[in-house]
């Protein structure tokens, strides 16, 4: 087992663990002077130890099992059931239904559905892949059994809603697509679908809220979208709240911080160690941290680029990109909603915010990665004539 750490990539280890050490340290300042501090520090803390393990668990675990489409059909199963619940037997939070209390912990099950979805997709174009010169009617990605479960678990992320999330998972699914070979003009009619979708799926929940009170007619969504057009309107200040407490702290920290826990901002922030953990990181550590926080995430995603640009295997490849794509888009996403440039949809930034259900997404990625890495090290070192290893090795 440990004989296989010495394929380990570090271009990927190193980045992880150094994200992962200042995720803890930042959600304790984030939370520091709360009766909750030191809770949420031990509760990161105890997420990342269980993230670890579960990495270093996968990067010993035989990839080939999770590419059994009934086993995914399996975890897309549970992975619905658990949003069902989320939905249905779970009370609103912030003006979505996205969470599981069991008491010492909340599990997000939408996060769990974004590496189950990369998982699924990549092993299904393994299995089926796109024929070119074959007419979309005709491909297996066309049939009705392809999307039953996907389809559905989407359905759910977006009644929630959590748009945010379901962004996430459609430009995930955009990647994994163009990295499988499916024709421009299709990826052009499913974006286009898609989006059409999307705006009357929204348009609909707005209604049933509005007629139905389902949400206590408490458009929180919307009141995020109208803050971001506008966030000085005083007709909105509550909703523009998050914002510009956001911009007070970059503004404060400046290019080197004011220091670690001597945030001002941060009581008035009432996601100051999820959703604007990164204002608070800039107005202690300094703009010049957050850039290099960026810089690590960067060499993250183009490790994993270029690992499934060198990889032959179609799964893997795919696995790699689909993985590089969450942790591309989860970034822009969540900074992009702290400095204004993007709606607020509640999306964490990756190692960094607090949260158990994230993080663990997140190192299992890793540890997929890692096992990726250290396979196609281990075939390179093969001789090319030694067909007997490469079997082996298959």
């Amino acid at each position: 087992m440990f004989k296989k750490l010495q394929k380990l990539d570090y271009w990927i280890a190193v980045p992880f663990a150094t994200l992962s050490m200042l995720g803890v340290v930042m959600v304790f300042s984030a939370t520091q002077g709360t009766t909750t501090a030191l809770t949420n520090f031990i509760k990161q803390a105890l997420f990342v130890v269980i993230g670890l393990f579960g990495a270093f668990s996968l990067y010993h675990f035989n990839l080939k099992t999770l590419q059994q489409m009934k086993l995914l059909r399996q975890i897309l199963g549970v992975v619905i059931g658990a949003l069902v619940i989320a939905k249905f037997m779970m009370p609103a939070v912030n003006g979505a239904q996205g969470w599981i209390n069991l008491g010492i912990v909340t599990l997000q099950p939408a996060e769990f559905l974004k590496l189950a979805l990369i998982l699924y997709f990549a092993a299904f174009f393994a299995h089926e892949p796109w024929q070119a010169h074959v007419p979309l009617r005709f491909q297996p990605i066309a049939r009705v059994k392809a999307w039953r479960w996907p389809a559905l678990a989407l359905f759910l992320v977006f009644i929630m809603p959590d748009n945010g999330n379901g962004l996430i998972l459609l430009l995930i699914l955009l990647a994994i697509f163009l990295a499988s070979g499916v024709s421009r003009k299709t990826i052009a009619l499913i974006a286009a679908i898609g989006g059409l979708g999307f705006g009357f799926l929204q348009t609909i929940i707005r209604l049933l809220n509005h007629y139905f009170n389902f949400n206590s007619g408490k458009h929180y969504a919307l009141a995020r979208l109208t803050s971001f057009v506008n966030p000085w309107d005083p007709n909105a200040a509550d909703a523009s709240r998050q914002l510009l407490y956001g911009y007070y702290a970059i503004a404060h920290g400046g290019f080197f911080g004011v220091g670690l826990g001597n945030s001002l901002i941060k009581p008035y922030l009432p996601e100051s160690n999820t959703d604007f953990i990164m204002a608070v990181m800039t107005e202690e550590l300094g703009a010049v941290t957050t850039a290099a926080v960026l810089i690590l995430l960067l060499i993250l995603v183009c490790r994993m680029v270029i690992l499934g640009i060198r990889q032959r295997n179609q799964y893997y490849r795919l696995l790699l990109f689909g993985i590089a794509t969450l942790l591309f888009i989860q970034m822009l996403v969540n900074l992009g909603g702290v400095i204004g440039v993007l709606p607020i949809t509640g999306v964490v930034f990756p190692f960094i915010s607090g949260g158990g259900s994230s993080y663990i997404v997140f190192s299992a990625a890793i540890g997929i990665t890692l096992n990726i890495a250290a396979t196609q090290k281990r075939e390179v070192s093969i001789h090319p004539a030694d067909t007997l290893a490469r079997k082996d090795y298959k």
